[in-house]
Order: C-alpha cells, then structure tokens, then sequence
C-alpha cells in the first residue's frame, strides 16, 4: 500500500480514497499494528515537541487519525490534514491545496506523510502557509533516503534553513521558513 500512495500523484489519490475510504481505513489499522514494536514513534515525538511551547498554530499535514490534535488542541491550534478525514476537525484534500491563507502556520508538521510522487509541492504549501521563520518538522524512515545531504539541499532551495537529527529509524529534518525564495523548478527526491 504505501508503493502504491508513494508513487502516485497526490490529486488521483485522494480522488481514490475519498471514493473508498476502506483503503484509508486500512491503512492506518496496519500502521498502528506496526508502531506497536517500534522503539520511537514519530507522531509521539512531536506531541512532546509541541507540549514544551504554546500558542502556536500548528498544520498537521497528512494528520492520519489526527493524533496531534487530540492531544495539542488545549494548548494550540491545530489544523489537521489528510485524504479523509477521520473526525469534524479534520479537513479532507489534496495536502498540495490546503485551505489556508499564506502565512498562516507557526509550525508545518509531516510526520511520515511525505507520501505521493509529487511531494514537493506539499512542502511548497507548507512554505506557502508559514509564517516568516516558522518551523518545518518532517519525520521520514531514514531508509528512504539514498541522500540525506541532497534532501536538505533541496529543502534549502525551497525556503528553508535545514537542520537534522536521528531517531531510532527515523530522520528528523527541523527546518525555519527563511526570506529566500523558492525555486519554482526543483522536485525533492528521496
């Protein structure tokens, strides 16, 4: 399942699962199987990130069972954001259109929701929506890079001042929003 969201465009998924939200459904009963075993849990780590600040308006792009804000809204605002969503306080879209107004976000979060063939232009959005100097978390498998440096190049050239760390499995990008401009042609790749 994740080959196949991974590898198709974004718009002709979510056009796919808000036809059959069963696929959705099954999806994250797999992954919250799966999370059981694991030693960090990325979602968990940005609950704890969020927790130590307040006041912040938070995007959660790619939400998934919207975890983030379940846990944050008392402290927060949180907007949560996924291909169905699975309660009144999620916003069901493509993650490359979100309603919002540009600069909007204190905080942008993927939290291994970098999936579809066009994931640049999520990140695009996310830098599109935060503030100046708003912070970029993005949580992927460390395995599926074959070139971090590259990727945080890339993330530099779309706005971005990059920094990483490593979580169990995982890679955490922390990134702020800078004044420079995106470059309109570049596509990231893992």
């Amino acid at each position: 399942m994740n080959q196949h969201w991974n590898h198709g465009r974004s718009e002709t998924t979510h056009e796919r699962l808000r036809d059959n939200p069963e696929e959705w459904a099954q999806y994250h009963t797999l992954y919250r199987e799966a999370r059981k075993g694991w030693a960090v849990v990325p979602y968990e780590e940005m609950i704890r990130w969020c927790q130590k600040r307040g006041g912040l308006v938070i995007g959660d792009f790619g939400c998934g069972e919207a975890k983030l804000a379940e846990a944050l809204a008392d402290r927060h605002t949180v907007h949560s954001f996924d291909h169905v969503a699975v309660n009144d306080a999620v916003v069901a879209c493509d993650m490359a259109h979100v309603p919002l107004d540009d600069e909007t976000l204190d905080v942008a979060i993927f939290s291994l929701s970098l999936m579809g063939a066009n994931f640049t232009d999520y990140l695009r959005e996310a830098h599109r929506t935060l503030k100046l100097d708003g912070r970029l978390h993005i949580i992927e498998p460390t395995a599926r890079f074959t070139d971090r440096e590259r990727f945080v190049r890339d993330l530099q050239s779309l706005g971005f001042d990059v920094v990483l760390d490593d979580l169990w499995k995982f890679t955490h990008f922390r990134a702020t929003k800078t004044e420079r401009q995106s470059r309109p042609d570049l596509e990231l790749r893992f």
